[in-house]
């Protein structure tokens, strides 16, 4: 992978994660625009769902409860994922997950930059110009997968659930923090596995993040959520 395009590369993975109004994501980038803002409020734009026939679709409700369910029995995750941008670059990495809080994208070794939660805050550390940028990860559209209970209630809106080709999309937006943007989750519906999902910034551009040979509930070493603070005069322990 080439990273001579430190500034591109950073507004895709912010856009990503933290949905920043304003931030230039491409020189041309190219919409999804599966969302638009109306006097500050989110409203979203679905196809609507597909006749499955004459097998009775169970209730939102009763998939919402299901989905949880499936999410909540996931306490660590480790897999590798691809990830595609607005203006169809790809980034390929490995990721590591555990609940409460932690994350880690791993860009690989070459990669001058790297974004971690060590629980509670969000990290974006950039060797290269030795900075470092944090927000709390519950302030992310993707607090709602390393919550330590995963729950669909009136915190959370999901405007429709839509099923295609044996998946299902589920948007899930914080009322609280639209300006964040919101995610959509992809699973599976036969087993309710988590397959991907949409990040969609508050400008309406999707970045999607698929996951490949996923392991659930390994053990995942505990430096895997820290990292080495590269500001002159920090220190601290990272691994890369």
């Amino acid at each position: 992978m080439k990273y001579n395009m430190k500034n591109k590369l950073f507004g895709l993975i912010l856009s990503l994660f933290i949905g920043t109004q304003g931030m230039a994501l491409a020189d041309n980038p190219t919409s999804t625009d599966p969302a638009s803002k109306s006097d500050g409020k989110i409203t979203i734009e679905l196809p609507k769902p597909e006749n499955s026939g004459p097998a009775k679709t169970p209730s939102k409700a009763e998939t919402l409860d299901k989905i949880a369910k499936s999410l909540n029995a996931i306490r660590s995750l480790k897999a590798d994922f691809i990830q595609r941008a607005p203006d169809g670059s790809v980034m390929e990495g490995v990721l590591y997950l555990e609940r409460p809080g932690k994350l880690r994208f791993d860009y690989g070794k070459d990669a001058p930059f790297l974004l971690v939660s060590n629980g509670r805050l969000l990290t974006f550390v950039d060797y290269e110009v030795k900075q470092v940028n944090r927000w709390p990860i519950k302030k992310t559209p993707l607090g709602i997968l390393v919550d330590d209970e995963i729950k669909f209630d009136s915190k959370i809106e999901v405007p429709n659930i839509i099923r295609f080709a044996g998946l299902l999309k589920v948007p899930v937006i914080d009322p609280k923090r639209q300006e964040y943007g919101y995610i959509i989750l992809i699973f599976e519906e036969s087993t309710m596995e988590l397959r991907a999902w949409e990040s969609v910034d508050a400008q309406g551009y999707t970045t999607r993040v698929a996951l490949v040979n996923p392991e659930y509930n390994v053990p995942i070493d505990k430096k895997m959520f820290t990292y080495k603070d590269p500001r002159p005069g920090k220190r601290g322990p990272r691994r890369r």
